[in-house]
């Protein structure tokens, strides 16, 4: 049986080939037509236009400051695009990216036009958002978690880093020609193991929006963990689970990684990569990940 058969993530009515969606973010959500982005990003771009209408109420500041030929405008609107005066990045719990382009731009540099984007292959892509304004304090609302120099595409940027461990690993991997069949196969057991870790998570354990924070323990838990399992999970996959102790902030928390063993072809060694890892201060939740075969145990705590 084919595993070659797709659909259009909005409609989705069934496509040929997979030449023939349209991509507007680097996720694998794919459409059969610029109608079925539009429809399906439309709840998106309402949640950026009320959260825009809040922050002016809250400024005290007018639904809108520039007439509606400076939107029409569209060498200006290439500015913004492809030579912003900054970018900023942020991706969510669920992998999502958003990219916000900041332009300061007028006779005396007090106007600051903003948008907000996806990328696809380096570039800008599809715009949720735009809006125009004198505020510096609107401005700065929208300056979300990273700010990029404006050269980098995406494709240079996953590298830096202040990227979480799993994204470089990723990265590395490409190089090594993972058969396409297998990213795939990956990609569906991130998305699986991320369901299940939020549906099981408490809603007073550590914030989700605060997991970057916590990125830079996932090496110290892969080279010294606490406690180390192995179990195959129901996919007849090698799982192993890393767990380690640590303090900051005079908190204390565990931080757990689920990683899968692979044979890559023409490599002699497994190669294991991490499918989801994160930061909990849950006894039950750690309880739920600490299962299978132990391989050691040194978590005192």
């Amino acid at each position: 049986m084919s595993k070659k058969v797709y659909f259009c993530t909005n409609c989705r009515r069934k496509v040929d080939k997979v030449q023939n969606l349209l991509f507007v973010e680097e996720s694998k959500r794919g459409f059969c037509s610029e109608k079925c982005i539009v429809d399906f990003f439309s709840p998106y771009m309402e949640v950026f236009d009320h959260q825009e209408l809040e922050n002016r109420h809250m400024l005290g500041l007018p639904s809108s400051e520039v007439g509606a030929e400076l939107f029409q405008d569209r060498e200006l609107f290439d500015q913004v695009l492809y030579t912003p005066t900054e970018i900023w990045y942020e991706k969510n719990e669920i992998q999502e990216e958003y990219y916000t382009h900041i332009l300061n731009f007028g006779p005396d540099k007090d106007l600051y036009y903003i948008i907000i984007c996806t990328y696809f292959e380096g570039e800008p892509s599809f715009v949720f958002f735009k809006t125009v304004t004198r505020s510096k304090k609107l401005v700065d609302m929208y300056k979300q978690q990273k700010r990029m120099d404006n050269k980098l595409t995406q494709a240079s940027m996953m590298g830096e880093e202040e990227e979480s461990d799993i994204d470089e690993l990723e990265d590395s991997l490409e190089e090594i020609n993972l058969p396409s069949e297998l990213v795939e196969d990956l990609e569906l057991k991130k998305s699986e193991y991320l369901a299940l870790f939020i549906e099981r998570r408490q809603d007073d354990d550590i914030e989700l929006e605060k997991f970057p924070e916590y990125d830079q323990f996932l090496g110290l838990t892969l080279e010294d963990a606490d406690e180390e399992y192995i179990a195959e999970d129901d996919a007849g996959d090698d799982i192993m689970t890393f767990i380690k102790s640590f303090q900051m902030n005079g908190r204390s928390f565990f931080y757990i990684a689920c990683c899968v063993r692979l044979t890559i072809p023409n490599m002699a060694e497994k190669v294991m990569i991490p499918v989801l890892s994160f930061p909990s201060t849950d006894q039950e939740l750690y309880k739920f990940y600490a299962v299978g075969e132990k391989k050691n145990g040194k978590l005192t705590n």
